[in-house]
């Protein structure tokens, strides 16, 4: 196609050269009608910066035909009359080839106007562009993308070309390449991620980064559609709502980074995006005593580290397993309702935390051989202590609820009562075992 479009613009090139002076010559218009550009014609043609290259070699006719008409009179010396060698786009493809090929195409190139953007003759422009860019992008396209206060660095700089084709292109909004695709060509640590079939990757960044950041501009910070928690909260919006509307709320969810003091929002090596492993991130701020409205919460990385035999879900390192990291309606956070007391009336409901691992059965029967070991023949002694309609014991009256220095099912060598210490003096074995504490004397059973 190019070898025959060649040939097509020199034969019509020659002809324009050899026929367009005779032309002139027979007129009797003066001797510097041969040349378009003289002191009187077009004397600042070609002294732009950037030259078409057909007008720099002085080859106008390569465009324009020349006819001389005796009887109208026009502007040009000799009655000439100067038209076009070929209509809009037309014309240009002569020498450069079409540019309306693709899927999308830039508006002016589909209205064949190729001139609504390019001088045909010079420009102080790049690319014999009327305006530099963006300047001339924002006589069609809203300018409010640059006046953000955090711009994409093309932007800031005004070069839409970066990743958008002026022409055309197989991908919408006329892209350089198709959505990720593009934005990793300046940020290859992002498609790294991906690369690794061990991490964790944000849906957005193996889809479309477009949904979080904005790709011009935005008020926020990493250009983002919007703030955090707010970005967050459009796919997730349970965790973001607990952050918000809790009774009780953890501070690292609506403090500093928010979400991004414990998720990273692109790739991670663990699940939910956890900048660390589960423990290690929640003993990261639970390295001291914190005061809350809810009372003194201990150390409890140096108390774990001194405790090794977990409760379960501390022994998978799994804080999550009880308290909910965002927010929650229940006390110190906990996932389902558990009684702050010592003391309380049995139901059901109040031991919703414990039950997601711990049978009812155990605080629900009075007579078993089944539900518990801590009986006393068929004598559920469970059900003896917590199942009380007044002074009902809780849990963590007998039992160590995060982790213990090695102790028989967790049961505390002493429980803080009012101001006192009181011992527990329980002493398991093979098929029961005896318990002196403070608050009754010595007691043995027997399954």
């Amino acid at each position: 196609m190019k070898t025959v479009q060649a040939f097509v613009f020199h034969a019509a090139l020659f002809f324009a050269l050899s026929v367009t002076p005779l032309l002139i010559f027979l007129s009797e218009a003066p001797a510097q009608t041969d040349s378009c550009v003289t002191s009187r014609c077009h004397s600042s043609m070609g002294k732009a910066a950037v030259v078409h290259n057909p007008v720099k070699e002085g080859m106008c006719a390569a465009c324009h035909l020349v006819v001389q008409e005796p009887t109208k009179k026009t502007k040009h010396p000799g009655n000439l009359t100067i038209t076009l060698a070929q209509k809009g786009p037309d014309l240009c493809s002569l020498c450069h080839e079409p540019k309306n090929k693709k899927k999308v195409v830039h508006a002016p190139i589909m209205g064949g106007d190729c001139t609504s953007c390019h001088n045909p003759h010079q420009s102080p422009n790049k690319g014999l562009l009327k305006e530099p860019m963006p300047k001339l992008c924002f006589q069609c396209h809203p300018d409010g993308m640059t006046r953000q206060k955090v711009m994409h660095p093309p932007v800031a700089s005004g070069d839409c070309s970066g990743c958008h084709d002026n022409h055309q292109s197989d991908f919408p909004g006329r892209l350089a390449q198709p959505g990720n695709a593009l934005c990793f060509t300046c940020h290859p640590d992002k498609e790294e991620g991906l690369k690794d079939k061990k991490k964790t990757v944000h849906p957005p960044v193996r889809d479309s980064c477009v949904q979080c950041h904005s790709p011009h501009g935005s008020a926020n910070p990493a250009m983002m559609n919007a703030p955090v928690p707010d970005l967050c909260a459009m796919c997730h919006p349970a965790e973001t709502d607990r952050g918000k509307k809790a009774v009780t709320r953890h501070s690292p969810v609506s403090e500093g980074k928010k979400c991004m003091n414990c998720h990273d929002p692109h790739v991670a090596d663990r699940s939910k995006l956890l900048l660390k492993r589960e423990m290690e991130l929640c003993l990261g701020c639970h390295d001291k005593e914190l005061d809350t409205k809810s009372g003194k919460i201990n150390n409890m990385k140096a108390f774990v580290e001194a405790n090794k035999n977990g409760h379960g879900p501390v022994k998978k390192q799994s804080c999550a397993g009880c308290h909910d990291p965002h927010g929650s309606d229940y006390w110190r956070l906990l996932a389902k309702y558990y009684p702050p007391d010592f003391y309380t009336a049995y139901s059901d409901g109040k031991y919703a935390l414990c039950f997601t691992c711990h049978s009812k059965a155990a605080f629900t029967e009075m007579i078993t051989t089944r539900a518990t070991g801590f009986r006393d023949g068929e004598k559920n002694l469970h059900f003896l202590h917590v199942n009380k309609s007044i002074k009902g014991r809780s849990c963590r009256s007998c039992h160590e609820v995060h982790a213990d220095s090695g102790l028989a099912h967790h049961v505390q060598d002493a429980v803080g009562f009012s101001y006192w210490s009181m011992p527990m003096n329980y002493t398991p074995n093979k098929n029961g075992g005896s318990c002196a504490p403070g608050c009754h004397g010595e007691k043995r059973y027997s399954r």
